[in-house]
């Protein structure tokens, strides 16, 4: 019987497995969390809103804030996956510009 060295799976391996499996899921819960909060639709609607003049000032104050949170968001994933933190802890994450909760749900 012959080995297929080929087909061994070292620790490193695994490691860098793991490590790419928990990049992919900062990645993907810092997606939804953003959706959570202002779906496509509403995200859509908002940048036009915003781009005809539509919105408020209040309004605009809040949608430039939310535009911060999604950067600061964006911003978070990659440093927070190479890390052992929690991905799922709230603490983790920035926190939500008052304000960007509703108005994303009136979009």
């Amino acid at each position: 019987m012959t080995i297929d060295w080929s087909r061994m799976v070292t620790p490193e391996d695994r490691a860098e497995a793991a490590h790419a499996a928990r990049v992919q899921r900062a990645r993907d819960l810092c997606r939804a969390r953003i959706l959570a909060v202002c779906n496509e639709t509403a995200q859509t609607n908002l940048a036009s809103a915003a781009a005809a003049g539509l919105l408020t000032e209040g309004q605009m104050a809040v949608y430039r804030a939310g535009l911060g949170w999604v950067a600061a968001m964006r911003a978070t994933w990659a440093p927070l996956a190479a890390t052992d933190a929690d991905l799922e802890d709230d603490a983790n994450w920035p926190a939500i510009p008052p304000g960007v909760r509703d108005l994303a749900a009136r979009f």
